[in-house]
């Protein structure tokens, strides 16, 4: 497993060894960040999740974006970077899946303090977009995933594979929920359908945020290298990032419609 997380490439040919390398890295720096940062628990362990696996995803972005720098036609060339989403989508679940159980397993004021932010977060969402099943509800998720998409792109143009961090703070959010409300309900056995539940709208909503994040990443190391200025390849790069942009927008209104009329009945 080690090897995989440190050989970006093997790892693209082996995305269920990488839920298992999602949940111990997360599970690790849940232990540390309880540990070492007591106090400020709730945000050291998304850190130093994402220090664990960055190495990783800044690998495969760059690799990504070498592939920019061939002749391949589109089509083909949009083959290709979904190896790598789907990669980054399966770290995502394995985070998850790890957040879910710790939240599921630790004791209420235990997880309360593991999960301080994640709380308040949850409750700012609700608050915004409340649990009526309407069209106004579907705006308000929309365009509060459209910033979130912002925040991808910006991340990674920033800082190459710095959108990581977009994908671990959503993974702990989501696992927090689905680990507090299996628990209040019908205990280990919920766990599975208040997965499903909010992994039915949530995986197009975390590839939507991974297809803005490797638009962006890709134009970073593309910059890094000198491309944007080359005029045989800029316009393959714009055109790529741009259809990677409309696909993670029509993502988010997928994401949409299914949170509002179908998770939000289950």
């Amino acid at each position: 497993m080690l090897d995989i997380l440190f050989n970006p490439q093997k790892a693209q040919r082996h995305p269920i060894e990488i839920i298992f390398i999602g949940i111990f890295y997360s599970s690790l720096s849940v232990f540390l960040g309880s540990w070492i940062f007591e106090s400020s628990r709730s945000i050291s362990i998304i850190f130093l999740t994402v220090i664990s696996c960055l190495y990783v995803v800044q690998g495969a972005i760059r690799a990504e974006e070498k592939k920019e720098r061939g002749h391949i036609e589109e089509e083909r060339l949009l083959r290709e970077h979904r190896g790598t989403i789907y990669l980054i989508l399966f770290l995502f679940i394995g985070f998850t899946i790890s957040f879910t159980l710790w939240a599921f397993f630790f004791p209420q004021y235990t997880a309360l303090k593991v999960f301080r932010s994640q709380k308040v977060s949850v409750e700012k969402i609700r608050m915004i977009t409340g649990n009526a099943v309407s069209a106004n509800t579907l705006a308000k998720i929309f365009l509060n995933n459209v910033k979130v998409v912002a925040v991808s792109l910006i991340f990674a143009l920033a800082y190459g594979a710095g959108a990581i961090y977009i994908l671990v703070w959503n993974a702990s959010v989501m696992g927090y929920v689905i680990g507090t409300i299996a628990k209040g309900k019908f205990g280990f056995a919920a766990i599975p359908f208040v997965m499903f539940k909010y992994l039915l709208h949530g995986i197009p909503e975390m590839l939507a945020y991974i297809v803005a994040a490797f638009a962006g990443g890709i134009l970073y190391f593309a910059f890094i290298r000198g491309d944007l200025v080359k005029k045989e390849k800029i316009k393959k790069i714009t055109i790529d990032t741009a259809i990677l942009l409309l696909i993670s927008f029509a993502l988010l209104a997928i994401s949409a419609v299914i949170e509002v009329y179908v998770s939000s009945l289950i």
